[in-house]
């Protein structure tokens, strides 16, 4: 899915108008405009706001161009996976078992490898 099909589907499943998009991220609506008929995309501050005011990652705002990993235990990463920070923003480096509200879980590699391991082995890994 391309950025502008992402954004006009997250702006009509949110019942918002143009106008009103454009009113909550602080620009036109005819930047809204211009951002779902492709000719632009919004700059780096704005993915963070609509990033936050639609609860999904600025990779999913793009399109999933990169296929995200827990840079920590290697999960693959979709947005209900992912990790927040104390102000309730996304971090897209973490899952969020390994970091939550702003700090991580794991004191150290030992203690990240017993945690896995005790899930791996009741999953009948071999």
């Amino acid at each position: 899915m391309e950025t502008k099909d992402v954004i006009l589907d997250l702006r009509t499943k949110s019942g918002l108008s143009q106008d009103e998009l454009a009113e909550k991220v602080f620009v036109t609506r005819q930047a809204v405009s211009r951002w779902e008929n492709g000719e632009t995309v919004p700059n780096t501050e704005t993915l963070k706001l609509l990033s936050k005011l639609f609860d999904v990652s600025i990779n999913t705002l793009l399109g999933a161009p990169r296929r995200l990993v827990c840079q920590c235990c290697g999960m693959p990463l979709e947005d209900a996976l992912i990790s927040r920070e104390k102000d309730g923003s996304l971090n897209e480096d973490y899952c969020k078992w390994c970091y939550a509200d702003g700090t991580y879980t794991y004191h150290d590699m030992d203690d990240l490898i017993n945690v896995c391991v005790g899930h791996m082995t009741s999953e009948n890994f071999t």
